[in-house]
């Protein structure tokens, strides 16, 4: 996948394609229609934000999210309306015969990436390379002990970005199930390479059952930025494309 392709239309992807779009969540159109794009439970969740940058942050996210999705669907982006699962992931209800849209949105400082497939689960997880952690800390926190091992056999030089690595592989696939804070991070296993830039792994789940195969990809999404997507099967390929408002509130594209 190239870093910097271009859209053309914006559209649903294709069966078999999921379609990663990167959005700047500091276009001042974003800003602006927070205001009239949130439904009113999401005005109230802004509202609650104790930070201005963090309440900004989300706006901007929330209403990018609208105006993809409703595009994508030709639906209009202030009337969707989302469906939360038991562990609070947003979904589109399916209507008779159209196919089911899955997506998965996450961000970091400014940016943010919105993932959208059809009728397959979808998981992205966006890390910062400038982000500082407590490696020993975050290491008991998401590894079990075999993942750590393989872990500490990394160089010391390297464990820093090779841990945010494996943290935005372990939450790409959490978000993808749904699963929230019910599924601790240590109960399933990734890989703990960082060159791995693409792995399909046999994944459980349901604790019990048999596994299924899940493909992990790292995106090149940003230089300053570690992402990976996951989702369902080995059957399926993924293009990232830009993506910015205009200040009437419809879908543009760079």
């Amino acid at each position: 996948m190239t870093p910097a392709d271009k859209a053309t239309a914006c559209h649903l992807p294709a069966p078999g394609n999921i379609h990663v779009w990167r959005i700047d969540l500091q276009h001042p159109a974003l800003l602006d229609l927070g205001k009239r794009l949130l439904s009113a439970d999401e005005a109230e969740r802004a509202r609650r934000l104790r930070f201005d940058e963090h309440r900004q942050r989300y706006m901007a996210g929330r209403s990018a999210m609208r105006l993809l999705l409703g595009k994508c669907t030709g639906s209009e982006p202030a009337a969707i309306r989302f469906h939360y699962g038991t562990h609070g992931k947003p979904a589109l209800a399916a209507t008779g015969s159209t196919p089911a849209v899955r997506f998965n949105f996450s961000n970091t400082d400014s940016r943010a990436l919105l993932a959208v497939a059809i009728d397959r689960d979808v998981g992205i997880d966006l890390e910062s390379r400038q982000r500082e952690i407590n490696v020993p800390g975050l290491v008991r926190h998401i590894l079990n002990d075999p993942e750590a091992v393989e872990f500490y056999r990394l160089p010391e030089a390297a464990r820093r970005l090779a841990l945010l690595t494996i943290w935005t592989r372990k939450e790409a696939w959490i978000k993808a199930l749904g699963a929230g804070f019910s599924r601790p991070l240590k109960s399933f296993s990734v890989s703990t390479d960082p060159g791995d830039s693409v792995q399909v792994l046999p994944m459980p789940e349901e604790p019990g059952e048999p596994p299924t195969d899940w493909t992990f990809r790292l995106l090149e999404a940003h230089p300053d930025d570690i992402a990976t997507l996951t989702a369902r099967g080995t059957d399926w390929s993924c293009r990232c494309l830009d993506w910015q408002p205009d200040e009437h509130g419809r879908s543009g594209l760079s």
